[in-house]
């Protein structure tokens, strides 16, 4: 026997059977005195597990083998023997200072002839921690679930379908308390025709065998309708049986289906007027085009306002988008249900009309016009607009809708070269004038690259000495075809598309060349476009031009006209001060035909005033005519300007212009446009083209 067990040499001690039994049994167990508490023997398993020596055990009680608070329990239980019979649960201490969990049977024995205590341990560590984790992750998943931010819920199909699980979200998305749903099944929860909604969802998931996703429109329990996205599927039984339980998963999209429909509504319509924008007119041509029949027609209007970017450059952008919004406004007024107006962006607007007879389109057209002319009210004050109208018709002028709305545009095209504030309908011949003017177009690039243009000059005469004043620059297009063709065929073409800005360069570079050879007191009169002056290098240009020729910039005159004005009277202002500074000599051009001459006077000091030709033609017979001219010789005169009357076809008209005091003249008169040789011949020659022309 060891020392050990020599200390506690039994009285009675059990059999040697017993003993090796007991030493090697798996489980851990001593025998201790219930007065004591001391050890009196304990097995190889107890010491192995809590790691005390032998001698340890000599010296120690069960007690010592407890954490504090653990301690009068165990006297308690010793006490009143509640720990034996019976498994008891308690946290033991090893040797190195670790607790574990044991759970101890108790019964008592006789050992070396006294009452004694058997103790058997079962070392519940890893079980109870195990058992924790289950318990922790079923706490975890039930708390992901419950704050899962879309709905959960499982239904059991062989008890009514009485809900199982129903998490929070599922009781905001249909407004009851989750605890009250548990154990109900639809019926009880939600009307009827829902019910039968559910009833049929879950039977197609029992039966698909795969998941299944809708969403619908239900009622929350305060009544307020909201959008849900749900998928079912049936959870499989655990022997491949048939399933009994339907897991789904519902999202609340109320809020996305709304955003959604705002973008869509924002993606078709336009944000200023809240009409169908360009996108939505599109779609509804292209449905409503193909289908109009002779029976059932379709009239396409375009409209723009007249001028509207005067009323933006005037009165500000805020303005504009506040006639915008009173044009969308009335023609909402004057259309019939089913018929569409769409702001096609800018100040254009689109209408497609269920008309069947022409006349009841023109009367309409008639009455838009008679709409748009009546006052818009602009923060207080009146603004007076027209309108221009481009009509074409469907099937008559197309069965295509994107041929429709090119139809449509050229109408709208002829009706503002038709003077404004009027109405076309499309007419094949428009479709000829269009592709005549897409041709020209690429024969104006082809004429700027291949040197097909040229300039003549018209003489300009001084009245107080009957000199030579120098000359006006005309640009002619040598065409290889057509022959000389006039600017009046061109020009507008060249503004149209901007070819213009590098023709009036070339115009400018080519003028001013050919002027630096000339004697000094003889000026170049060179025309600017308006689009020229929207352009941000016209400056930088003119001071290049005049740096490469040599010419002397007060021998240099540029000729505008109010228009450009109207185009942007912040920019012009501006720019034709900084061409004055130059010394450049500025004149208006077309005096009396514009908007309102006086004003632009008083803004800027011109050098000046040459009076259109329209007031000239009647003047030996037009008393009104007569009194232009005088009127303009005064306003020359006090505002310290040259005046130029241009026109001058007979000697009447000249000796009137002479009588009435004006400063210079030119026309065919005094001689037409000339190539620069015939000019320059002229200029040599020493011969007054006043004399020549009057034969004095």
């Amino acid at each position: 026997m060891t020392g050990f067990q020599k200390a506690f040499a039994p009285i009675d001690a059990p059999n040697d059977d017993f003993q090796s039994l007991f030493a090697t049994h798996p489980s851990p167990m001593w025998v201790y005195d219930p007065g004591s508490l001391r050890f009196l023997i304990v097995n190889n398993a107890a010491a192995d597990l809590y790691g005390y020596s032998r001698q340890d055990y000599a010296r120690m009680t069960v007690l010592d083998i407890r954490p504090e608070q653990e301690r009068k329990r165990m006297l308690d239980a010793v006490q009143a023997r509640t720990d034996m019979e019976r498994a008891e649960r308690w946290t033991h201490l090893k040797a190195n200072g670790e607790t574990l969990e044991v759970l101890t049977y108790g019964r008592a024995v006789r050992f070396d002839g006294r009452d004694a205590i058997l103790a058997i341990v079962q070392d519940r560590t890893e079980v109870n921690a195990a058992q924790r984790q289950v318990s922790d992750t079923r706490s975890m998943l039930d708390s992901i679930v419950d704050n899962l931010p879309v709905g959960v819920f499982v239904k059991d199909m062989e008890e009514d379908g009485r809900y199982i699980l129903f998490n929070e979200a599922c009781g905001v998305i249909v407004g009851h308390d989750p605890e009250g749903i548990i154990g109900q099944s639809d019926s009880i929860i939600f009307e009827e025709k829902q019910t039968a909604i559910f009833r049929e969802q879950d039977s197609r998931a029992l039966g698909a065998g795969t998941t299944i996703s809708f969403e619908e429109t239900m009622q929350r329990a305060d009544g307020t309708p909201r959008i849900l996205r749900t998928i079912k599927r049936a959870l499989p039984a655990p022997d491949g049986g048939v399933p009994r339980y339907v897991l789904g998963i519902s999202q609340d999209v109320t809020e996305e289906r709304s955003v959604e429909a705002r973008l869509a509504y924002m993606a078709m319509h336009d944000a200023l007027t809240g009409l169908p924008n360009r996108a939505s007119f599109a779609d509804h041509i292209q449905r409503e085009a193909p289908v109009a029949t002779t029976e059932n027609p379709l009239a396409l209007l375009y409209l723009d306002v007249d001028h509207f970017k005067h009323i933006n450059d005037s009165k500000g952008h805020a303005a504009g988008d506040a006639l915008l919004c009173q044009v969308a406004g009335r023609l909402m007024q004057l259309v019939a249900d089913g018929d569409l107006v769409a702001r096609l962006g800018g100040d254009e607007f689109a209408l497609l009309l269920r008309l069947e007879r022409r006349e009841n389109i023109e009367r309409f057209a008639e009455r838009l016009l008679r709409s748009l002319s009546a006052p818009f009210d602009l923060d207080g004050v009146d603004e007076h607009v027209t309108c221009s109208i481009g009509i074409a018709l469907a099937p008559e002028h197309a069965e295509d809708d994107d041929v429709l709305m090119r139809n449509a545009d050229l109408a709208l095209y002829a009706a503002k070269e038709s003077g404004r504030s009027t109405y076309r309908f499309y007419l094949p011949e428009m479709r000829l004038e269009a592709e005549r003017r897409h041709m020209l177009t690429a024969e104006l690039h082809e004429a700027l690259l291949k040197g097909q243009f040229e300039l003549h000059y018209q003489p300009i005469v001084q009245l107080d000495d009957d000199g030579l004043a120098g000359f006006e620059a005309l640009i002619r297009w040598r065409h290889p075809v057509r022959g000389l063709v006039p600017p009046m065929e061109f020009i507008p073409i060249a503004e149209e598309t901007g070819l213009i800005i590098q023709i009036g360069e070339w115009v400018l570079r080519e003028a001013c060349r050919a002027a630096a050879a000339w004697p000094d007191h003889l000026k170049i009169a060179v025309n600017l476009s308006v689009c020229q002056f929207r352009h941000n290098s016209l400056l930088a240009t003119v001071v290049a031009v005049l740096d490469e020729t040599g010419l002397r910039p007060e021998r240099l005159e540029i000729e505008i006209t109010e228009s450009v004005f109207l185009a942007d009277v912040e920019q012009s202002l501006p720019l034709l001060r900084a061409l004055k500074e130059l010394g450049i000599r500025i004149a208006i051009d077309d005096f009396g035909t514009g908007y309102s001459s006086f004003s632009y006077l008083r803004a800027f000091a011109f050098d000046k005033i040459k009076l259109d030709r329209s007031f000239v033609s009647g003047i030996e017979t037009d008393p009104g005519n007569l009194a232009i001219v005088r009127a303009v010789v005064g306003i020359g005169s006090g505002f310290n300007a040259t005046t130029l009357a241009e026109g001058i076809e007979t000697e009447e008209q000249l000796r009137k212009l002479r009588a009435e005091g004006f400063s210079e003249v030119q026309g065919f008169l005094l001689g037409t446009p000339m190539q620069q040789a015939e000019a320059e011949a002229l200029i040599h020659g020493g011969a007054s083209p006043l004399l020549a022309a009057t034969g004095s």
